[in-house]
Parts: C-alpha cells; sequence; structure tokens
C-alpha cells in the first residue's frame, strides 16, 4: 500500500513541479526574446539616425559603406534622389524581397502623409514614426522613412531591420529549454523520491507501531480469554469444584479490566479528550505518602524502600495529584518487578533550577543502551515470550503519557553500580517561583 502511495505521491510531486519549471523556463524565454526585440529596435533608431545624418550631410553616398553597414546590422537601406532610385541592389538576401518590403513601408508612411516621391514644400525635412511589419513569410522588421530638401532637389532614405530571430537561434532556444526542463524534471523526480521517503517515514513507523500494537493487545486479550473459556467448560463437567473455577475466571476478568482501562487511558490521550484536575500539589506531601503507600509492598516482596528529600521544603508543582500518584507506582512496580531478593528502592526528589525532578532507582537488571528508548512504547517487554501474566507492557507508556500530558518530561538513566533510574522533571509552580 506504502509502495502505490509513494509512487503516486513521486509522480504528483514531479508532475506539478515540471509543469512550473517548464512554464518558468518559456516565461524566461518569451522575457528574453522580448528584451531582444527591445534592443533590436533600439539599435534601429541609432542606426536610422546615422544614416539619415548622413543622407543629410553628404552628397555622395558609397555603396561600400551601405553593404558594410548592411551586412553588420542586418538592414535594409533604400535611397531614392528626387524620386529617383539609387542604383544599390543590397548586400543581403532577406527572406522576402527588398522591393516587396520597400512597398510596404512606403505605404505605412503615406497613411502619415509622407511621400517619398513628392518634394517637401514647407519643411525642410521630414522624419516618420517606427513601423513593425512582417514580410511574406512571417518575418518581422522594423522600418522607417526620412526625406529631407537638398541643393538639387530632395532625397529620402527608407531604412528596415530584420529583427526575427534566426532559425538556428530558435533550434538552440529550443534545444537548451529541453535540456534545462528534462534536467530540471529528473533533478525534482530524485529530489520528490527523497522527501516523499522522508514524509511517509513516521506515517509506516507509525503504521508498523499500530500493527504491533494490535499483535500485542490481541495476544493480550486472547490469554485471559482463553483461561476464561477453559475454566467455564471445566465447571460444567466438575461443578463440584465450581469456586476454584469461579475465582480463577474473576481473576482473568480482572486481568482484563484492568487492560481494558490502561487501553482506554492510552486512546484517550491520543485523542487529546483525556482531563486532568489542575492542583497545586504539595510536592513534599506526595512523595510521603507515596512512599508510605509502598514500603509494605516492597516489604512483601523482599525490598527495601528508601525515601531521599532535600532539608528544604520542596517548592510545589501544578498538575492532577491522583494521577502523579499512578506514575510513580508504576515506576516503583516496575523496579519491584526487575530487582532481585533484598534490592533497595530509592524515591527520590530535589530542585533543580526551575524544575523539581523525581527519580525512582534501582539495582536490577537495568536497560540495554538501545532499549531505552523501547521502554516507552507501548506493549514493550525485554521478555519476548510474554509469560509474565502481572504485567502487559503497558505500564511505562502510560506513565509518559501522564508526564508528557502535564507538561512533565520522563526519561531513563543507568544507576551507578547497575540497575535503571527513572527520572521526571515537572517546572515550579508559578506561586512559589
Amino acid at each position: 500500500m506504502f509502495n502505490l502511495i509513494r509512487r503516486k505521491l513521486i509522480f504528483l510531486y514531479t508532475f506539478t513541479s515540471g509543469l512550473i519549471l517548464v512554464a518558468v523556463l518559456i516565461f524566461v524565454m518569451v522575457i528574453s526574446e522580448r528584451q531582444l526585440y527591445k534592443n533590436k529596435k533600439e539599435s534601429f533608431l541609432n542606426d536610422f539616425n546615422s544614416v539619415s545624418k548622413n543622407v543629410q550631410l553628404d552628397t555622395v553616398i558609397s555603396n561600400l559603406w551601405m553593404a558594410e553597414l548592411e551586412t553588420n546590422n542586418q538592414l535594409i537601406i533604400h535611397i531614392e534622389e528626387n524620386g529617383e532610385e539609387f542604383l544599390y541592389k543590397g548586400a543581403w538576401r532577406a527572406p522576402t524581397e527588398r522591393k516587396v518590403l520597400v512597398e510596404k513601408v512606403k505605404e505605412l508612411a503615406q497613411r502619415d502623409t509622407i511621400d517619398t516621391a513628392m518634394r517637401l514644400v514647407s519643411v525642410k525635412e521630414k522624419q516618420s514614426k517606427t513601423y513593425e511589419l512582417k514580410g511574406n513569410y512571417n518575418d518581422r522588421y522594423v522600418g522607417a522613412v526620412f526625406v529631407v530638401q537638398t541643393e538639387k532637389g530632395f532625397r529620402s532614405v527608407i531604412l528596415l531591420k530584420y529583427v526575427s530571430e534566426s532559425l538556428a537561434r530558435r533550434v538552440t532556444s529550443s534545444l537548451l529549454i529541453i535540456l534545462l526542463g528534462s534536467t530540471g524534471i529528473l533533478g525534482l523526480y530524485f529530489v520528490s523520491r527523497w522527501v516523499v521517503g522522508k514524509s511517509l517515514k513516521p506515517v509506516e513507523e507509525s503504521r508498523r507501531s499500530q500493527t504491533e500494537f494490535i499483535a500485542a493487545a490481541s495476544h493480550e486479550l486472547k490469554s485471559p480469554l482463553a483461561v476464561i473459556c477453559a475454566n467455564a467448560a471445566v465447571l460444567r463437567v466438575e461443578p463440584e469444584r465450581a469456586e476454584h473455577y469461579i475465582k480463577g475466571i474473576e481473576k482473568e476478568c480482572k486481568r482484563l479490566s484492568n487492560l481494558v482501562e490502561d487501553l482506554l487511558l492510552l486512546a484517550s490521550a491520543d485523542s487529546n479528550t483525556w482531563l486532568y484536575k489542575k492542583d497545586n500539589i504539595d510536592t513534599d506531601t506526595l512523595l510521603i505518602e507515596t512512599y508510605d503507600l509502598f514500603y509494605p509492598f516492597c516489604k512483601e516482596h523482599g525490598k527495601e524502600l528508601c525515601l531521599q528529600v532535600e532539608e528544604e521544603l520542596l517548592p510545589n508543582i501544578e498538575g492532577d495529584r491522583e494521577r502523579l500518584k499512578q506514575v510513580l507506582a508504576i515506576l516503583i512496580d516496575n523496579a519491584v518487578s526487575h530487582s532481585g531478593s533484598g534490592a533497595h528502592i530509592v524515591i527520590r526528589g530535589y530542585r533543580k533550577k526551575n524544575n523539581v525532578w523525581f527519580e525512582v532507582e534501582d539495582h536490577g537488571v537495568g536497560v540495554t543502551s538501545e532499549n531505552k528508548k523501547k521502554v516507552f512504547e507501548r506493549f514493550y517487554r525485554e521478555d519476548k515470550s510474554r509469560n509474565d501474566k502481572k504485567h502487559f507492557g503497558l505500564g511505562l507508556s502510560i506513565a509518559k503519557e501522564l508526564v508528557e500530558l502535564q507538561g512533565g518530561n520522563i526519561f531513563l538513566n543507568d544507576t551507578t553500580g547497575g540497575g535503571a533510574t527513572f527520572c521526571i522533571s515537572f517546572p515550579v509552580s508559578n506561586t512559589c517561583q
């Protein structure tokens, strides 16, 4: 399923990003063409001014000068003296014949009352605006007309500039866009693969955790249900021992009830629907009450419970008193389960900067470095066979949820000399800072 989603997302990201890239490249190409056209038009105006000045001042126009100017700037120069065309055929061939282009410019100039075949009367010179025109093959030109009086009559010049892109330039631009687009899309494909892989990793981890959670929960539910069914079946065969089998059923029902309560608590924490009381908690009293409550429990299991607090009173913290007791109970129960006979378990409380710290320290087998993060996972047990019927592997995950939901932090350290120390920190209550 994730492979299909991954492929679809990669295609979607690559396709959309590729479209944007191609659009940007085309936009840049269009802007570049417009800028090139603008530059050619400005160059034409400079050439037109230069030619007009020479036509106005020089009595003799050199064919060599016109040929060089035309070739270097892709110009078409047409000069007439008193309506008679100069004997100059041009230095290069435009896609459309020169005569056709010259006639088109003349027609445009006549619309603006400029006639190259008529002598000026009221003015010494006359210059047209810049015209934009197309040839017979969709080739583009800009042109203008200049007419000036001379000693022998009048002289006119028609100047055109070829402004269409050459075929070679068009092919080069197209190939460049294809190359840049293909390279960019290929790069976007690999970037999309990396981004999608990075984005889906938490989802895959969540799905894996969910699958493991369901499998573990099913296993934990299966065992007590199997015992209940077995006891109920035997109860029919041996009714005289009903009390014995009913006790077994009640015991497993209690285990099921505890498991369901734990699952409901975790579910409410996940959905952010868990509500807790926000009390101003006396930290020293909380530690003493917890110690008094669990001292007999530890004694019964052959463990020695010790309480270590500072001489000065600890500041208050804000939180749910009963839930914090539950957290400490989980940690003490965990320490009892993983410590040997006669081991010491320490409950410790102290202040460090603006935080109050709780520690539950045992001298048991400890936790390996690779398993330190896993101990807070749901249904995690170091005993993979799950033979321990007293614990479901939910206690530490519940403790973590309860601590973090109240604004605290919980983590695991090694105990000096062997064992595990669970550390919890809560910010000092605002009323006590």
